[in-house]
């Protein structure tokens, strides 16, 4: 849950709040996110994939009117993903989506994560972000728990792109030593 930090974020755009989204959000997510993805720009949404991560998602609003939506997946102890970062066209280029990337990037190392990654179509985007491209088999948790149902899995034409937030401590790899570095396979 993104409640850690302050549900209010503001600057340098006095009138932009990025927030926690709510159930009654998740309307207005699938239609901006799924809008955007008929214009090749992002992959779509399902109701169930929004609602049921709801919690992952942040809500950017210009005064007081819904402009855009990002999400932070937690995908594992040492890597969560930037999802969904959605600003609407009439807005697009104001920094509202740098905006909510750099909140969710700040949440991340809030949890102590090291990594964050992204699956993009506008890798110039996250590159400004300190982001770097790697081959998607460095991502093995998103394959295993996403691509694998998506229809463009055996042509995927989107971007894998990482950012390093920290090396992990002595300690942590230590600690972690003892988790599964891939999903173990069942059956």
């Amino acid at each position: 849950m993104l409640a850690t930090l302050p549900t209010r974020y503001t600057a340098p755009m006095p009138d932009l709040v990025i927030r926690d989204a709510k159930v009654s959000d998740a309307g207005r997510i699938m239609q901006l996110v799924n809008a955007l993805a008929l214009r090749q720009v992002m992959l779509p949404r399902s109701p169930a994939s929004v609602i049921e991560h709801i919690r992952d998602f942040v809500i950017a609003e210009l005064d007081g009117q819904f402009v855009g939506c990002g999400s932070l997946h937690i995908v594992w102890s040492d890597m969560a993903e930037i999802r969904s970062i959605a600003v609407d066209p009439d807005v697009q280029r104001d920094g509202i989506g740098r905006r909510m990337a750099e909140h969710l990037i700040e949440v991340a190392r809030q949890l102590e994560v090291p990594k964050v990654y992204a699956f993009t179509y506008v890798p110039g985007f996250f590159e400004k972000l300190g982001f770097h491209v790697v081959q998607h088999q460095e991502l093995p948790h998103k394959m295993f728990n996403d691509c694998k149902n998506c229809p463009k899995f055996t042509a995927c034409d989107e971007i894998a792109m990482i950012r390093v937030l920290r090396e992990p401590t002595d300690a942590e790899r230590e600690a972690g030593s003892s988790l599964p570095s891939r999903p173990i396979r069942i059956g």
